[in-house]
């Protein structure tokens, strides 16, 4: 044993620094490929409020849809009496629901899908405190579809991985992946990729908010990030690509790809949006009371019992779809 431990040759103090340095890198590019990081949420201010009052405070809030519904659910939590006042003659704005028949057959009509993205975490700590989230499910993919027969139909699901492996993942993914036109020995490109990879709030404002994506993209962009990526998305928050900022999307894709490990992919509800979320938050508040005029608005009114004068509601008005404001 003596003689086996005296042929070993000693390992100098920089082969070990080197071992351990490779081997910490090593372990860290592990970790970073199948550990799902959590994502940097920012804490809310801290203020000093009673969680619920010492005398009677009365709110009214104007718009019956999600942010309007929260806002009143909140206050009425902390024991404002709240008036909620809406035109339509249902609540939830984009996110509404009302009854039709067709022929026999009751149904829920809606103004569109809608999709819940893992990113909105004040609606999912909404969704928790009342404890609905069994109405939601995770659609485990989607695809993105093209004009013409050029580009393969892009399918986009949830990501388990952080920056750079959610874009390594995407790549092999992708089978429009040598269709993406970027080319790293053009110093455009390169540019590019700087903004896709490096986005900064303050400087890539500046870069960039003087600039619509069409003007951005005129000049030797990559013309698949573009088609596959950046022209969907960019119409997807409702934006013309010669009026969206470019900085805009650039936050876009920051906040839910490149800088998330959350991914593209979201959540559908099991129903009809009204019974999975707005009917949700309407029940939780106390001594609720729905009503609407001739002339709408409708006014939800949180901790009121008697009607508010003059309002009535008529079956007409509350089968009659109305577009929120």
């Amino acid at each position: 044993m003596t003689q086996l431990l005296d042929s070993l040759s000693p390992i100098s103090r920089r082969t070990l620094l080197k071992f351990f340095g490779v081997s910490t890198v090593g372990g860290l590019v592990g970790y970073s490929r199948f550990t799902k990081p959590q994502p940097t949420i920012a804490q809310q201010d801290a203020i000093a409020l009673p969680r619920s009052l010492s005398q009677p405070r009365r709110v009214a809030v104007v718009g019956g849809g999600l942010a309007g519904l929260a806002a009143a659910y909140e206050l009425s939590q902390r024991g404002f009496v709240v008036t909620l006042v809406e035109r339509s003659p249902q609540l939830g704005g984009k996110v509404a629901s009302w009854a039709i028949d067709v022929g026999d057959t009751p149904f829920k009509m809606e103004h569109g899908f809608h999709g819940f993205f893992p990113q909105y975490y004040n609606l999912w700590g909404l969704v928790d405190e009342l404890a609905v989230r069994d109405n939601f499910q995770s659609l485990n993919f989607y695809a993105v579809m093209y004009k013409g027969e050029y580009y393969d139909p892009e399918i986009f699901r949830p990501s388990h991985s952080a920056f750079p492996w959610n874009i390594v993942d995407l790549a092999v993914s992708s089978s429009n992946r040598l269709k993406w036109g970027l080319n790293l020995t053009k110093m455009q490109h390169w540019h590019v990729f700087r903004e896709i990879t490096g986005f900064d709030p303050k400087k890539s404002f500046d870069r960039l908010d003087h600039l619509s994506v069409a003007q951005w993209v005129e000049h030797d962009f990559p013309k698949g990030l573009y088609d596959l990526y950046f022209l969907p998305f960019a119409k997807s928050s409702l934006n013309s690509p010669d009026v969206m900022s470019a900085a805009e999307l650039m936050q876009f894709f920051h906040f839910y790809f490149f800088g998330n490990p959350e991914g593209l992919a979201f959540n559908g509800t099991r129903q009809d949006m009204g019974r999975s979320l707005v009917d949700p938050i309407a029940e939780r508040s106390p001594k609720m009371v729905a009503l609407s005029s001739p002339n709408p608005p409708l006014a939800l009114c949180i901790g009121r019992t008697a009607p508010l004068p003059n309002w009535t509601t008529t079956k007409a008005q509350a089968a009659a779809p109305r577009h929120s404001g």
